[in-house]
């Protein structure tokens, strides 16, 4: 739900029931629209034809109560991504006020691919099927009484299909949680007819600070940022390897490393790692970090943040390049600052094999956390992406955002838990062994703290 209408899918409140049809060609669709004499039916759709053209066609048919989706495997050539063109269009920095030119991506559309399916409001339930075993069955039940044989139409007994997904949250966000007030006012026994979105966000410092107390406006932080929410259209189904994934664990591994490094409680600068939680909806993560600090509810400032960097989707499946974003608004008043973050980045990837490039000051800043904090307070920051202009993944926000698309590979022996393990190990050496080759200690390390070279160096985390 939103301010203005409800998103995503439900069933009645007993389930929704229908004979099974599966679509696996195009044309198959025309059974379910018109010429099925058995409606309502539940559709079996191919994970290849579930674009928004087909959902277009489903979407307002009164024969259809249902749908299980296939996962295609492998994951469609083309590319699928349900979210935005423009993810969380509205609620960056850029607006009537400030660069009305940048604002709802008028400048770049990041997400080209974004069908925006995740916020269409379907009538009827939709499941995800990712057990092949399972959509066998569903298939085999099917090809044995209701597919149509020699032009005859299939009689009873039919193969059926109950999909049950009832939700109780209805209209907007405002009118369900008025609703939720008034039976938890009201209401001997209160049901909660919807929840709020929340988590938490997490953060720590390289030094310790006295979180009861406030910094002082001449301690200086340099705030290293990543998300570490995903989402897709499916119930707890959002792998988010390349959205989010690659990012924070680089993060991790370059938090430990520098916690590791010797010496570093002699910096002149606290390093602060910070995981946003929730930003894949307007940015709520951030959103709420920022407007405490404003508020001094947190013992960080706005004012303490010296410089700002933030890890975007840093896969590097297809180059060896990271660019390095800005804000064009900014700049033109943080120039130096700006300048001198750039130039400290590309000095720290020389040994790494990771080469960092400039963009230039004409072209806004990608979806960003950074964006949340530039609403509030003009602050050094650069978004370090393996893309120059638009997204380069193309699942972008859905099932097929997997470690297998980013082209990372387990040793086939290791479990799933030993896998986690695996990468996490992987990345600590790299970045323990870039700092045991000095580059910790270069001139450049000073200008921010000495924390920008472990983050780039670990940047090659596929």
């Amino acid at each position: 739900m939103n301010a203005t209408h409800q998103i995503g899918c439900q069933s009645s409140m007993n389930g929704n029931t229908g004979v099974i049809h599966v679509v696996e060609k195009p044309e198959d669709v025309k059974w379910v629209l018109s010429d099925g004499p058995h409606p309502p039916y539940i559709v079996l759709l191919d994970g290849e034809l579930f674009t928004r053209e087909m959902m277009d066609q489903l979407k307002d048919s009164s024969r259809i109560s249902g749908m299980a989706v296939s996962m295609a495997k492998p994951s469609p050539i083309k590319g699928f991504s349900p979210g935005s063109k423009c993810p969380n269009d509205g609620f960056g920095v850029y607006s009537s006020a400030y660069g009305p030119h940048y604002a709802h991506c008028s400048n770049m559309e990041w997400n080209p691919l974004g069908n925006g399916l995740f916020y269409e409001d379907f009538n009827f339930p939709i499941f995800l099927l990712q057990d092949e075993n399972e959509t066998q069955v569903i298939k085999q039940c099917y090809q044995t009484y209701n597919l149509p044989r020699n032009g005859s139409v299939p009689q009873y007994p039919l193969c059926a299909m109950q999909l049950f997904s009832h939700m109780h949250a209805v209209t907007s966000t405002v009118t369900c949680m008025r609703r939720t007030s008034l039976q938890s006012t009201f209401s001997i026994n209160p049901e909660v007819i919807c929840d709020p979105l929340s988590d938490y966000n997490v953060w720590s410092t390289l030094k310790p600070i006295n979180v009861s107390s406030k910094l002082n406006s001449t301690e200086k932080v340099i705030m290293v940022a990543t998300r570490i929410d995903s989402h897709s259209m499916f119930w707890n189904v959002a792998p988010g390897a390349e959205s989010a994934v690659g990012s924070f664990v680089t993060h991790l591994a370059a938090a430990e490393a520098i916690h590791k490094a010797p010496d570093v409680q002699m910096l002149p600068k606290n390093i602060m790692f910070t995981f946003f939680q929730g930003e894949s909806f307007d940015y709520i993560g951030s959103s709420r970090m920022a407007y405490d600090m404003q508020k001094n509810k947190f013992p960080i400032r706005l004012e303490n943040i010296d410089y700002f960097l933030e890890l975007g989707q840093i896969a590097l499946r297809n180059s060896s390049v990271l660019w390095m974003h800005t804000d064009p608004i900014s700049q033109k008043n943080l120039s130096v600052q700006i300048g001198d973050m750039m130039t400290a980045l590309r000095n720290s990837s020389g040994a790494t094999g990771v080469e960092v490039r400039e963009i230039g000051s004409s072209q806004a800043l990608p979806p960003s956390s950074f964006q949340r904090f530039l609403r509030l307070k003009e602050i050094p920051g650069v978004v370090l992406a393996d893309h120059k202009t638009t997204f380069l993944n193309k699942y972008y926000q859905s099932i097929y955002d997997t470690a297998e698309n980013i082209l990372l590979e387990y040793p086939k022996s290791l479990s799933p838990e030993e896998a986690l393990d695996h990468v996490t190990k992987t990345a600590e050496v790299e970045c323990i062994d870039m700092m045991g080759g000095g580059i910790f200690h270069l001139s450049f390390a000073k200008a921010l703290g000495g924390g920008v070279p472990c983050i780039v160096l670990r940047a090659r985390l596929p």
